[in-house]
């Protein structure tokens, strides 16, 4: 990824809250009045913005639960999870017109701390039964609506919804022309193999959020392209080379690129802020 800022800003000329052509952020349809009350998901996706919180299931199961939160605001914003006793949108206000994070009557499980627009941060958390809210507790921002409701329910009394389906075809043995999908959190691809020279890549964004796929040759193994402090790799690090990307584009649309490959190992990826370290990489080999 060469920025999330150069694939959104373009957005928001089009849209003061979101992307090309939607005039929301792909949560929203998602996180609205439209959620499906039965989604069961442990990872997901959502936005911060003014003023609201967008996820895409309002359900988890007891275990670990990841949030990859974008800031689509248009300033900072921050993402607490916290299991309440409160109703939505009652925690006491103080006089600095939050609530107080020590109160009786709720808990703060964790956080993403404030983060800077246009850019996406992931959370890891272990979560037990209980109702939450998901907010923002910068001043004045849960008094403006920027809260949703989370449950969390035992593991056994629910299935969770699989994030993995794709319609990604049967993976050919070898082929040039590859098609396939980018989503939370997994790429699905028709081939792992192809031979040296042109390799066609069609790529659609079966995701809820926006992605990007990226061409890596790397003689790192699978998934373990070392990490910076930023849950990015480095594009221009040691024992990684990119030939080619589709840049991120928008849900439910199409990205296609042509790239000139030699012969060696690959991986087919994301890299948007934890995206990667999350599962989404294929792999391929060029012969």
């Amino acid at each position: 990824m060469k920025s999330m800022k150069l694939t959104i800003a373009a957005a928001l000329a089009f849209s003061t809250l979101g992307l090309v052509g939607c005039g929301t952020d792909p949560t929203e349809t998602i996180a609205g009045s439209n959620i499906d009350a039965s989604v069961v998901s442990n990872k997901i996706t959502g936005s911060v913005q003014e003023w609201k919180v967008n996820v895409s299931a309002q359900t988890a199961e007891a275990g670990e639960v990841i949030f990859a939160m974008a800031n689509f605001g248009s300033i900072q914003h921050e993402f607490l999870v916290t299991k309440t006793s409160y109703d939505p949108g009652k925690s006491p206000i103080g006089a600095n017109n939050r609530f107080d994070e020590e109160d009786k009557g709720l808990t703060v499980v964790d956080e993403i701390p404030e983060w800077a627009v246009n850019e996406s941060k992931v959370l890891k958390i272990n979560l037990e039964a209980g109702t939450y809210e998901l907010l923002c507790n910068i001043e004045g921002h849960y008094a403006n609506g920027m809260h949703t409701t989370f449950t969390v329910v035992p593991s056994d009394e629910s299935s969770t919804e699989s994030t993995t389906d794709s319609t990604v075809p049967e993976a050919e043995a070898v082929s040039n022309d590859i098609t396939g999908s980018v989503q939370e959190w997994a790429v699905g691809v028709s081939a792992h193999e192809a031979k040296a020279g042109d390799v066609k890549f069609t790529m659609e964004n079966q995701g809820t959020i926006p992605h990007e796929f990226i061409i890596v040759k790397t003689d790192f193994e699978p998934g373990k392209i070392p990490l910076g402090a930023d849950n990015r790799f480095d594009e221009e690090g040691e024992g990684v080379f990119v030939p080619g990307e589709i840049s991120e584009w928008n849900p439910g649309t199409t990205g296609t690129v042509t790239l000139k490959l030699d012969p060696g190992k690959y991986q087919l990826l994301c890299n948007i802020a934890g995206h990667y370290a999350n599962g989404m990489f294929a792999q391929l080999t060029v012969s």
